[in-house]
């Protein structure tokens, strides 16, 4: 017995490899041999990172992994790494950095956090210190003169990214990967729930990036990163406070973000708080006003938002794992109603009450809570380089209030979980593949219902595996995703048009049965570097989506957007009757193409990116040219005479009047959708940099035009930067769209320009800016086509926003 145990103890040691405690140290330059100060150094498959000083050097001391595989990271120049493989011994590596003429930015959203000129899809970086120059109270607003991205704009109150002409159930919109499940996806009058207040950088995937974030990102993906779970280590305290003011509409905006930690445990708090008046506008803010409408003031435009977070983590060499608190409170009203319920005031009701109710209007007051918990392990089994997990549950609540009662209520509790593992090379091919769940449990209660409660689950398996040969970079991954959508039984209007049954039933209450879609993604790309400092990235994928609950049951009023929305599982002729039985639905499937060139290196640099999308059974909302009737309108005022005015009335007022709402159907038919979207940017002298952008949309479907396609546009901007002193000038042009669907209404093409200037200095131990921006300085008028409410809620106008920062 003691010689078999001596036996195995001897297998044992010789099996074993020794766990060497190393130095690794070195010196990180440019080309020109300069030190590149601040440069990030990591240790791939742990938390260790060094930053270099001034003089470019590095250190890491009592280095345990046998296997070391650094990076280094700057903005400014292009990724650089090098595999030292089992070391037992102290290594001194040195890193020569090539200058980009791109900022260089790691893309968290990215499957495998490539660098943005190493990613094989488009893909938006947009750093923090761009952030605090371009953050607008939404998120739709902030990231709308990002190449391919526009923006819903329901008022300067909420608005959604529009992604080559993609929004609502097409765009996910994520917080550190995670859905940020709210009703924004819903309707167009809900805002974003993810803020960007402490935001480190957001991140935008133009085109499918389903194999990550699930069939409902086949336009793309915005994710917004923070701080909100510390994932490394701090001695000590360090963040940032701002309040600024904008005159547009007498705005008011503070915020606070700190960060701070002392060994294993570090712990982050953010918060901010925005007050807004009713936005000012050149003009009116109708296309037609009414005699008593107001000039020069979007009504119902305010807002009040007061937001807290809280996080604590810890975090070790071998990983980490935090947990963190949201609290969302916001009030802000819809546009385009006040005029409107202002017409319709009770007879007897007073001057006084009847203008009280006006200014109120409708509002939206928003209850949201959010806790999230994210953590990582590196190497936790053999065959394994890391492993990844993050979980979310949101509590979310808003309340539609009309003159100042509460009416429809909206509700959303929802779980997102995701565990991912990245494996160790397999034949030169490194990946990851992981697991996914979302849970959505919706509820809308009150008489602006317009579609029944309902529970939305899904389940995904994904992989994505990337492997180098040459200058050549491929990527292959899969999707393989379950959903199902499980409604209420819901009352519907059988006739929304007609009054023919008088005296009869015109409801009846349908019993939606489980739908049910498997979808299946797969993507290939590749990205050859063909020359130095010049890459072409090309990415053939097929995506299949399937339908929103939205999209499904919608069936009744919206008040927002003032339509009568019908959804797909609802049989409607053309004369508006809709059948007592439910047709079947398809799922979206996607075919992409896309084809991004770059240059990165010398004194410019460019991105340019060419996609089409030929996509089978494609979901889309589009007016029918009819008109929902009120339940007090009488038979004889709708005779076909009548019905033929109001076609015609329709094509010129895609949201009808008083008398009725228009008809919005959800519909599928076969899509084609192509264009294309550039950035340049020139180093005009050693502080002069010149930026130009574009981009243009095409969208068809069968014989049609597809509804709220953004127009082409073009803007350029001059940077200077010298010291202290930073500021910029610059203009976008947005064309005519004349290109529409039928009975919509074509829109006028716009220049904004936009002008800010910023001074950076430093007292005992805190860096203060001082900033100023002007936008829309010719105070034009500006109306978005892809807007709901374009003909009654232009852009604000000329507005000077005053503001001091302070980081430590």
């Amino acid at each position: 017995m003691k010689m078999r145990s001596l036996l195995s103890l001897s297998i044992a040691g010789l099996l074993s490899a020794p766990v060497y405690a190393t130095t690794v140290t070195g010196k990180v330059t440019d080309t020109a041999g300069q030190p590149v100060a601040g440069a990030e150094v990591k240790i791939e498959g742990s938390r260790r990172v060094a930053y270099t000083d001034a003089n470019g050097i590095y250190r890491f001391d009592d280095v345990k992994q046998p296997h070391i595989h650094l990076h280094v990271y700057s903005s400014n120049y292009i990724h650089g790494d090098n595999d030292l493989g089992d070391v037992n011994a102290d290594q001194n590596v040195d890193f020569v950095l090539q200058p980009a003429s791109v900022e260089n930015i790691v893309v968290t959203a990215n499957a495998l956090q490539s660098s943005v000129l190493e990613s094989v899809t488009p893909v938006t970086v947009i750093s923090a210190d761009k952030l605090r120059k371009i953050e607008a109270p939404t998120l739709g607003e902030t990231l709308k003169n990002a190449p391919g991205v526009h923006s819903t704009y329901f008022g300067p109150v909420s608005s959604s990214p529009v992604i080559r002409g993609n929004d609502g159930p097409r765009v996910k919109i994520v917080q550190n990967g995670l859905d940020v499940s709210d009703v924004s996806r819903v309707g167009p009058d809900h805002n974003v729930a993810s803020t960007l207040s402490s935001a480190t950088q957001v991140e935008v995937l133009r085109g499918p990036a389903t194999l990550q974030y699930g069939s409902g990102a086949i336009g793309g993906v915005v994710n917004v990163v923070d701080k909100r779970i510390p994932q490394y280590q701090i001695d000590g305290v360090e963040g940032e406070a701002e309040t600024s003011y904008s005159t547009v509409n007498n705005g008011s905006y503070t915020r606070a973000d700190v960060t701070g930690g002392s060994g294993n445990i570090v712990w982050h708090v953010d918060g901010f708080y925005r007050d807004t008046d009713n936005a000012d506008i050149p003009g009116y803010a109708s296309v037609e006003p009414d005699d008593d409408e107001p000039y020069g003031e979007l009504e119902s435009s305010a807002m009040e938002t007061r937001n807290v977070v809280a996080g604590l983590s810890y975090v070790a060499e071998e990983g980490y794992f935090g947990f963190a608190v949201e609290q969302l409170d916001n009030e802000y009203g819809v546009p385009g109603h006040s005029h409107e319920h202002e017409e319709e005031h009770d007879e007897d009701e007073t001057e006084e009450e009847h203008e009280e109710h006006a200014e109120e209007g409708v509002l939206i007051d928003v209850d949201m809570t959010r806790y999230q918990a994210a953590g990582e392990w590196h190497s936790p089994f053999e065959g394994l380089t890391n492993l990844k997990f993050a979980a979310a549950y949101t509590d979310y609540e808003h309340a539609e209030i009309e003159d100042g009662e509460p009416g429809t209520v909206f509700t959303n509790e929802s779980s997102d979980i995701r565990l991912s593992a990245y494996h160790e090379e397999v034949n030169g091919w490194h990946g990851v593949f992981g697991l996914q769940f979302n849970h959505s449990d919706y509820n809308a209660v009150g008489e602006e219902a317009f579609t029944p409660a309902n529970t939305t689950s899904s389940y995904a398996l994904y992989i994505v595996e990337q492997k180098n040969v040459g200058d050549v970079t491929f990527e292959l991954g899969g999707r393989l995703e379950r959903t199902t959508l499980d409604a209420d039984a819901s009352e519907v209007e059988l006739d929304v048009l007609h009054d023919e049954h008088e005296g009869e039933e015109h409801a009846v209450a349908f019993n939606f049965p489980d739908y049910d879609f498997t979808s299946l993604s797969l993507s290939a790309g590749a990205n050859w570097e063909y020359q130095e400092g010049h890459s072409v990235a090309v990415t053939l994928s097929r995506s299949e989506r399937a339908p929103s609950q939205q999209e499904l049951f919608s069936a009744g009023q919206h008040l927002a957007t003032q339509s009568y929305e019908v959804g797909l599982v609802f049989d409607m002729d053309e004369e508006g009757h809709i059948e007592e039985t439910l047709k079947g639905v398809k799922e979206e499937v996607s075919t992409n193409l896309d084809i991004t060139f770059r240059k990165f290196t010398g004194s410019w640099g460019y991105s340019a990116s060419f996609f089409y999308n030929q996509a089978d059974d494609y979901i889309f909302q589009t007016s029918t040219g009819l008109i929902a009737l009120s339940e007090h309108e009488e038979h004889d005022e709708h005779e076909e005479e009548g019905l033929e005015s109001e076609h015609e009335e329709h094509g010129h007022d895609e949201h009808g009047d008083e008398e009725g709402l228009p008809i919005y159907y959800f519909q599928q038919a076969d899509a084609d959708i192509w264009g294309f979207e550039a950035e340049t940017y020139v180093d005009l002298t050693d502080t002069l940099l010149l930026t130009v952008f574009g981009d243009y949309i095409r969208a068809e479907i069968e014989d049609d035009d597809l509804p709220r396609t953004p127009p082409m546009r073009f803007g350029s901007e001059l940077s200077y930067v010298n010291d202290g002193l930073s500021a910029d000038v610059g203009f976008t042009w947005y064309d005519d769209q004349n290109e529409v669907a039928s009975f919509e209404t074509a829109t006028d093409g716009y220049t904004l320009v936009n002008a800010s200037v910023q001074y950076e200095f430093g007292t005992q131990g805190i860096d203060w800016v001082v900033f100023a921006r002007g936008e829309n300085l010719t105070d034009e008028e500006a109306r978005v086509h892809t807007s709901f409410l374009k003909d009654q809620a232009p852009l604000p106008g000329r507005n000077f926003t005053m503001g001091v920062r302070a980081l430590f």
